[in-house]
């Protein structure tokens, strides 16, 4: 559910003459201005009916705003190029008044925009969405109006939606009053998921059909390793009659339950000081591929994930494979940001030091790399545990056809 705004007299409101209230007051001061000349009380009593009409529209404005409750209900984050659907909700607390003809107007504004930040997916010829509008025709007293807006973000990122803009011009148009409220909520856009390839599901069956990667605990699942004594609670199925009938006591089966290597993500985004469509385009591709395979391994379960990044300094996140987990993920990556320096060997570094032995390294970066740099990674092999770590890492370059072999984008 959304959050519930009101309508009160504290928030900023702003009456004033439409376009066609300017030209029915010029028409209308005319005909004073005329009636007084001429001395004409036609044109007189003209000039005073048409005063009745504006006055009842600046009074109706102010009534048709008054009482009313708005409420927002948003997701709290899509992926990019992902359909949007926000409501909106109108209620009239009012007993005996309705309101008529309400346009409830937001703008949806993306907070950080690095300028070397652009979607792979992206159009140039589509405008992205900034300001969007509902219209209400008709909210009873005492009853509520729901309306919906839907779009399209095609860059990931933190977004903002609101401020809110309430209005209404009834009944005549002349006048027009807005109040403005400060209806503020967060939207991630996560970045854009694709496809692992059969080759990529192929490779990581043989990363781990060479590791221990198997943790023995009694469970209902599994392979058959061995039995123990009955205890209460035990399901009859699992009891194994024949050892119970050799050793005169009733026993049960144990099971041992496979457990996923565990897996370590490392992003390098890196990109020139003045970043080619090109570079944009991998940088975008190598998070698209990054937040893909921690998805593929979140909703698979039974192992440990970390993802390791640098934003303005190394950052380590990972835990058990988790929806939670993936989310938290997702939003690093949202608004992760490329950078121009080389900050892959502090980034290693960090990681290999939140990362227990065994785990499976992936190196995705933005460009070819060479991790036997004796020069460029001096610290790594200065500790010759932290070197043979690191000679495990499978680095992938996003900016080469090799990618291409382990994911497919799915536009």
């Amino acid at each position: 559910m959304g959050r519930s705004f009101f309508l009160t007299k504290w928030l900023r409101s702003h009456t004033a003459l439409c376009r066609e209230g300017w030209v029915y007051l010029t028409i209308m001061v005319l005909v004073f201005a005329g009636a007084m000349v001429k001395e004409v009380n036609l044109l007189l009593l003209l000039g005073g009916m048409m005063l009745g009409p504006l006055l009842f529209n600046w009074r109706a404005v102010h009534l048709t705003l008054k009482g009313l409750e708005f409420q927002r209900k948003s997701p709290h984050a899509v992926c990019a190029g992902d359909p949007l659907t926000v409501g909106m909700r109108l209620l009239n607390k009012r007993k005996h008044f309705s309101s008529w003809a309400i346009t409830v107007e937001e703008q949806i504004q993306r907070q950080s925009d690095g300028a070397h930040n652009h979607s792979l997916w992206s159009h140039a010829n589509r405008e992205k969405p900034s300001k969007t509008a509902v219209y209400f025709p008709y909210v009873p007293a005492g009853q509520e109006r729901t309306g919906t807006y839907r779009g399209r973000l095609f860059e990931r990122g933190k977004y903002e939606l609101g401020p809110v803009r309430i209005s209404t011009r009834f009944p005549f148009g002349l006048f027009g009053r807005t109040i403005s409220i400060d209806a503020l909520d967060a939207l991630y856009v996560y970045p854009r998921l694709g496809r692992l390839t059969r080759n990529w599901v192929e490779r990581h069956r043989r990363a781990l059909a060479g590791a221990d990667r198997r943790e023995r605990r009694p469970g209902p699942e599994g392979d058959f390793f061995g039995v123990r004594e009955w205890r209460s609670g035990d399901g009859m199925r699992y009891i194994h009659w024949r050892s119970s009938a050799r050793t005169g006591k009733l026993v049960v089966r144990q099971f041992e339950q496979p457990r996923n290597r565990d897996v370590a993500i490392l992003l390098d985004l890196w990109r020139s000081e003045k970043p080619t469509a090109a570079e944009r385009e991998t940088v975008e591709l190598a998070v698209s591929f990054a937040a893909t395979v921690v998805a593929d391994l979140c909703r698979r379960g039974g192992s440990k994930v970390h993802l390791a990044t640098y934003n303005e300094k190394p950052h380590c996140l990972g835990g058990a494979a988790a929806a939670a987990l993936m989310q938290d993920m997702m939003k690093i990556l949202a608004v992760l940001e490329s950078r121009a320096d080389d900050c892959l060997p502090a980034l290693i570094e960090h990681a290999l030091g939140r990362i227990a032995s065994g785990t499976e390294i992936i190196l995705v970066s933005t460009r070819p790399v060479d991790l036997n740099d004796a020069a460029r990674f001096a610290s790594l092999y200065s500790d010759p545990h932290r070197r043979r770590t690191a000679s495990r890492i499978r680095a992938i370059d996003a900016s080469s056809a090799e990618l291409k072999y382990f994911f497919d984008v799915e536009t």
